[in-house]
């Protein structure tokens, strides 16, 4: 899927548009045939961001399933002391998506920028950035609800080890 325009890349853009709607212009066409390809980059746009709504929404029910599980099986796994994430990798992973989500939030107000130099509104992209931007918040709320049930089950599970270790030592030294 292609990357959405940030900082200098953005600039070009416009400064692209601009130009071709400007030399569109001084060709002798009217304003709005001027104005076909802002219009058709708002188009490709809000292509875009449905189908990256579409992905967050995918992403999002993926945590959404599995941090109740994580509860769920948490007491089972606390008495067999399983799932323990003692390397942190999950909850590296999950950061490393929340991270990545703030990203495209960026790009997403990016592109809001890039059509207000353009001097374009559109209704239709500025509901499906907000619909973006919502979709991402509810991701990393739930990937954030996600990383607390892991912490929690593992926070648990230490301190049953620990307490099982301080048994054995207990019960060596009064042998």
């Amino acid at each position: 899927m292609p990357q959405l325009p940030t900082g200098a890349s953005a600039r070009r853009l416009v400064n692209a548009v601009q130009k071709l709607e400007r030399n569109l212009a001084t060709a002798g066409l009217p304003r709005f045939v001027a104005r076909l390809p802002v219009c058709w980059l708002s188009w490709h746009y809000c292509r875009l961001l449905d189908q990256k709504i579409a992905r967050i929404k995918r992403i999002r029910g993926k945590f959404d399933r599995w941090g109740p599980a994580i509860c769920e099986a948490s007491p089972v796994a606390r008495e067999k002391k399983e799932m323990l994430d003692l390397d942190h990798s999950m909850r590296t992973d999950i950061e490393f998506t929340k991270s990545t989500m703030m990203e495209l939030r960026d790009y997403c107000e990016d592109i809001g920028r890039l059509f207000d130099q353009l001097g374009y509104d559109s209704a239709g992209l500025k509901k499906r950035q907000a619909a973006f931007l919502e979709m991402l918040d509810a991701s990393c709320a739930s990937a954030t609800r996600m990383q607390e049930a892991l912490t929690r089950h593992d926070d648990a599970v230490l301190a049953l080890l620990r307490a099982e270790a301080d048994a054995a030592v207990a019960h060596a030294a009064r042998a």
